[in-house]
C-alpha cells in the first residue's frame, strides 16, 4: 500500500508539472514581444539620425539662400551707391577730370597762376582744386598742375590741363601785339615818302638838286624823326610777347601724366 501511495503521489506531481508546462504557453509570444520591442526601440535612433541630418542639411540651405540675398542686397546697394573718395584710392595715368577755370589767363611767356576746380559727382572730394601754371606756347597756354588742394590736405601730383576736345594747350584770344607796330611802321614809311616829295627841288646844269631852304630843312628833320620811329617800331615787333587770354568759367579737361598715391 504504501509503495502504491508513493507511486500515486510521483504520478500526481508529474501530471502537476506537466500541466504547468502545458499552461504556459504565454512565455514564447513574451519572448517575441520582447525581441519586437527590441527591434523597435534599435530602429527609433536609425530614424532620428536620418531626420536630423535631413534638417542639418535643410538649414544649411536656408543659410546658403539667405546668406546669397544678403550678399545681393549688399551689391545692389554698392551699384546705385554713389562713388564716394576714398582717402587711400590711387589716380592711374591717363586719369581724367572735368573742371572749370577759376580765373582768368592772361598768358605770356612768362608762367601765369591757374587755379582749377573739378567738378563734383566724379569721385573726388568737392571742392578739389587744381593749382596750375601756364606759358604761351604757339598761340595756346600750356598748362601744368603740380599740386591738388583736398578739403583737408594738399597732394603732389603731375597734371595737364587740356580743352573739352582733349587737346593740348587751352585755346583763347590770341594777341601778339605786332599788328599795332606793323601798322605804326608803315605810316611812318609812308609819312616819309609824303614829306620827302613835298620838298622843293632846284634844277641846274648838274641835275636835280634839293633846295636847301627852311622848308627843306624842317621836312628833313621830319623825314629823319620817321625812319627812326619805323626802326624803333621794327625792334619792338620782334621783342613783342605773344599773349593769350582765356577766361574764367571755361570749361576744361584735367589729365594725369603720373600716377597719384597715397591720397
Amino acid at each position: 500500500m504504501k509503495t502504491l501511495a508513493i507511486i500515486l503521489i510521483a504520478l500526481g506531481f508529474s501530471a502537476e508539472n506537466f500541466a504547468e508546462v502545458v499552461t504556459k504557453p504565454t512565455k514564447e509570444p513574451r519572448i517575441t514581444w520582447a525581441k519586437d520591442i527590441k527591434e523597435k526601440t534599435t530602429e527609433v535612433p536609425v530614424k532620428k539620425i536620418t531626420r536630423t541630418k535631413v534638417q542639418a542639411k535643410a538649414s544649411e540651405l536656408s543659410a546658403i539662400r539667405a546668406n546669397g540675398q544678403k550678399i545681393r542686397a549688399i551689391l545692389e546697394d554698392r551699384i546705385n551707391m554713389p562713388t564716394i573718395w576714398e582717402g587711400d584710392a590711387q589716380i592711374l595715368t591717363g586719369k581724367t577730370y572735368k573742371g572749370i577755370l577759376l580765373n582768368s589767363i592772361v598768358s605770356s611767356n612768362l608762367a601765369s597762376p591757374v587755379l582749377v576746380r573739378a567738378l563734383p559727382g566724379q569721385g573726388l572730394p568737392y571742392p578739389t582744386r587744381f593749382s596750375c601754371a601756364g606759358t604761351t606756347q604757339n598761340k595756346r597756354v600750356l598748362t601744368l598742375c603740380n599740386k591738388m588742394i583736398l578739403p583737408e590736405k594738399e597732394v603732389a601730383i603731375s597734371a595737364q590741363i587740356l580743352n573739352p576736345d582733349g587737346s593740348g594747350g587751352l585755346i583763347g584770344e590770341y594777341d601778339d601785339g605786332k599788328e599795332e607796330l606793323i601798322a605804326g611802321a608803315v605810316l611812318s614809311d609812308f609819312a616819309q615818302g609824303m614829306l620827302s616829295a613835298a620838298q622843293t627841288r632846284l634844277t641846274s646844269p648838274m641835275g636835280e638838286v634839293r633846295d636847301s631852304g627852311v622848308k627843306n630843312q624842317l621836312l628833313q628833320g621830319m623825314i629823319n624823326s620817321g625812319g627812326t620811329t619805323s626802326d624803333i617800331l621794327l625792334e619792338e615787333m620782334k621783342k613783342a610777347e605773344p599773349v593769350v587770354t582765356v577766361s574764367s568759367g571755361t570749361e576744361v579737361l584735367i589729365y594725369f601724366m603720373e600716377a597719384a598715391n597715397a591720397l
